[in-house]
């Protein structure tokens, strides 16, 4: 995610509850919260002090209380910063006879002044109907950033200018939380009340590692050293989820080989929840060709409980979907924080990872490591079936997936379709904190030093 001024708002918002937290101060009184992260003087970004205090307790809200709600939500105090209007008309403008734009708009909301038509925009719906009619395309159509990044139109904006989210529609995958340029879309945050947690000592809690988190926090800090940060944070152990990957792939690889003898020839991941959402809430007809496998964040904390029953198990990724899934009694994880707000939490208990020892981390397979890159589960089926391997298939972006499945499903195709919601697969996710590239890179020289190869 590219660095802004409302990262450093997020981040600021989020050390002050966690030290609201840590003092034992009321979590409900979120006024004198907001007053103390925004004290008095001049407003930066809204119109007054005032406005701006009510966008931070909203943000409060999403991080104090993240179960009252959906996880991805619009903060309705921000969201009214956005006064860009949809429809404008341009130069281009010829004042014709026909005035098509006036005659079809049903509001008729357009206006002639000086031989050029003006929209209305108190009165104007945005129905589009003035563009989509304008013989000389003087009327252009601007997208809201949230609206225009959403792959699954589950964003819309209401005749009062505030966004909503559709929650039959959405998949959590954070595009728009990413585009907004106000803040203004936000996910929900465990980080507190798993801080809180760790504090109270009631429970074991065992740290699983996203498998991109290779270089996410410095590229001078090893992965071990990330290991002993979360150690000093307060973790009983630290596993990576690549280990429940090589779980899922053995899973996956024997589904396909039992679906295949009851001739069914395509199967798709079930890896990204983003994916398996938008299959699930935009084409349930092809919903049947998701593995029923569960994803590596479910395989590995299985592993754990098995062994530790009254154990609590905290996944730590690049996915904001992740928190959804989290949310899945079925999936048996207990708290889903982000590579950013882990880093919060460190830079919170003044740890630096790179001034940490470098711990061993072994374990998973090469291939289960690359799951974090697009192309690695596909990678890891073919090596686990060898010769047996069907036909693979890749797929990126939501938009994408859908289309690619739909085609080789009305095709019947054979083989295995890999889908990422994320354009590169986790590496590419909506909280990541370095650049794709580098991320793979970093993915990849990690891989390669694993004891096991498949």
């Amino acid at each position: 995610m590219p660095n802004s001024e409302i990262m450093q708002i997020r981040r600021q918002v989020l050390q002050s509850a966690l030290k609201w937290s840590r003092d034992g101060r009321n979590a409900k009184d979120r006024t004198t919260l907001a007053k103390e992260i925004i004290p008095e003087g001049s407003p930066r970004y809204r119109c007054c002090i005032h406005k701006e205090r009510a966008v931070v307790e909203e943000r409060l809200t999403a991080i104090l209380d993240p179960d009252d709600g959906p996880v991805v939500r619009v903060l309705k105090e921000g969201c009214n910063g956005c006064e860009m209007h949809r429809y404008v008309v341009t130069d281009r403008c010829q004042n014709c006879v026909g005035h098509f734009c006036s005659v079809n708009c049903p509001k008729k909301t357009i206006l002639f002044i000086n031989n050029k038509a003006f929209i209305d925009q108190k009165s104007c719906v945005e129905c589009g109907l003035c563009a989509k009619n304008c013989p000389y395309h003087a009327i252009l159509e601007l997208r809201r950033p949230c609206e225009e990044s959403c792959p699954t139109k589950a964003i819309s904006v209401r005749e009062n200018r505030i966004a909503s989210i559709q929650d039959e529609h959405c998949t959590s995958c954070g595009k728009c939380i990413v585009h907004c340029p106000f803040g203004a879309v936000v996910d929900t945050s465990q980080l507190v009340n798993l801080a809180q947690e760790i504090d109270q000592q009631n429970h074991n809690i065992y740290a699983v590692i996203a498998p991109a988190f290779v270089g996410q926090f410095g590229r001078k800090v090893a992965p071990g050293q990330v290991k002993s940060a979360l150690l000093e944070l307060g973790f009983k152990d630290v596993l990576e989820a690549a280990l429940g990957a090589d779980k899922t792939i053995e899973l996956e690889s024997e589904e396909y080989k039992e679906r295949s003898a009851h001739g069914h020839q395509l199967m798709t991941s079930s890896c990204c929840p983003a994916y398996v959402y938008a299959v699930e809430k935009e084409k349930p007809d092809l919903a049947s060709y998701i593995s029923t496998t569960q994803s590596p964040m479910a395989q590995v904390s299985k592993i754990i409980k098995l062994n530790n029953p009254d154990a609590k198990v905290a996944f730590i990724g690049p996915c904001i979907a992740k928190k959804e899934e989290g949310k899945n009694p079925e999936v048996s994880v207990d708290f889903v924080i982000t590579f950013e707000e882990l880093l919060v939490w460190m830079e919170f208990e003044g740890i630096n990872p790179a001034e940490k020892p470098n711990l061993l981390m072994e374990g998973p397979s090469s291939f289960a490591r690359e799951f974090a890159k697009a192309g690695g589960v596909a990678n890891a089926l073919r090596a686990y079936l060898g010769e047996n391997s069907p036909p693979t298939h890749q797929a990126e972006g939501i938009q994408n997936c859908l289309k690619a499945l739909e085609t080789y499903a009305n095709n019947n195709e054979q083989g295995f379709l890999e889908c990422m919601a994320c354009e590169g697969g986790c590496v590419g996710g909506p909280r990541t904190m370095i650049a794709r590239p580098v991320a793979e890179r970093a993915v990849k020289d990690f891989a390669l030093t694993s004891n096991s190869k498949a």
